[in-house]
């Protein structure tokens, strides 16, 4: 990376050094490298003429952040900035510390239901054949990317980076590894579900030494062209996203995950499992690190599951102890 000019601002040398001495460290630099570009970007138009910076400066760099950015991923940005920042006091040059963005205790995400998730597939369906020549290949992809994501609760980059050697169609599994906390899991998919995903497997389209889901590139498909895909189906199946301020979290492919663990404790009730045996199953399979991981979930979603939810309550008394006052 020597000699490998990114920035132009004025602390440029500074972004620089710090690049290579998180690279010597070891690190990835290439996936923090557009939140320090977009830094740069920020302290040029700032004009920002000095070695510093200010709480001016970077309040108004965060401030400048995309709106659909989710409040994790600000807070995201902020904690990587944080570093650099830490880097900067140590030789000796002014740097703020900004707190991070808090999400809001009101938050209560989309559940999708049955209809909703039905007529979700539909549309993916249909953008295959809908959309631009050139963006077919994702779209194709997607289709059944969306399937998994309703199907197994999987986490965005969890069906984006899929490898192909991770998929076992024969007995209907997915390997997902180094997910959420480095964490590996083994997550079985319902047979409807696996007779999918063996179609596709025989597209072609699938890399057999790489990606599940490769782009057109036979790079992972962006993050951002597949929130865009699953937004521009629920505007078809005719859901709207409210207006909420800056940085709120919305209706996104997240929500999926909900309703899956809000369907998947619905099931377990109306099955008549108990709960003592299913819900550590359901945590696991979820790739939670506890079960207060997956007891979250219906916390975010009371008014959807207040019924579960008493329950799962309940269910948890036998095993975390009352902390007396």
């Amino acid at each position: 990376m020597k000699n490998t000019i990114w920035f132009e601002s004025r602390l440029k040398e500074k972004l620089n050094s710090y690049m290579e001495l998180k690279e010597s460290q070891g690190h990835q630099t290439s996936k923090i490298r557009h939140i320090f570009i977009s830094l740069d970007q920020y302290l040029q138009k700032a004009d920002c003429g000095v070695q510093s910076l200010s709480p001016a400066v970077i309040d108004g760099w965060i401030a400048s952040l995309p709106e659909k950015l989710s409040v994790n991923t600000v807070n995201i940005y902020i904690s990587t900035y944080l570093q650099f920042a830490r880097y900067l006091q140590s030789l000796g040059h002014a740097a703020f510390i900004p707190e991070k963005a808090v999400a809001s205790r009101n938050y209560s995400p989309y559940i999708f239901h049955e209809d909703d998730l039905a007529a979700l597939m539909q549309a993916a369906d249909t953008m295959v054949f809908s959309v631009p020549e050139k963006h077919r290949h994702n779209a194709a992809c997607f289709s059944v990317m969306l399937r998994m994501y309703i199907g197994c609760g999987f986490r965005l980059n969890e069906i984006r980076l899929l490898k192909t050697s991770n998929v076992d169609l024969e007995y209907g599994i997915v390997h997902v590894r180094n997910a959420k906390g480095n964490r590996d899991r083994i997550v079985p998919m319902h047979k409807t579900l696996t007779e999918s995903v063996k179609i596709y497997s025989i597209s072609g389209i699938p890399q057999e030494e790489n990606l599940f889901f490769p782009s057109g590139t036979g790079n992972p498909i962006s993050c951002s062209w597949i929130r865009e895909a699953f937004l521009k189906c629920i505007r078809y199946i005719g859901i709207e996203k409210p207006d909420l301020p800056k940085h709120s979290r919305n209706i996104c492919l997240h929500c999926l995950r909900h309703s899956f663990a809000v369907a998947a404790f619905r099931r377990l009730d109306n099955n008549g499992l108990d709960m003592y045996d299913e819900i550590p199953v359901l945590s696991t399979y979820m790739g939670h690190e506890n079960l207060y991981g997956t007891e979250h979930y219906l916390h975010m979603t009371a008014e959807n599951s207040r019924d579960i939810l008493d329950k799962v309550e309940e269910f948890n008394k036998g095993i975390f102890p009352e902390v007396l006052e």
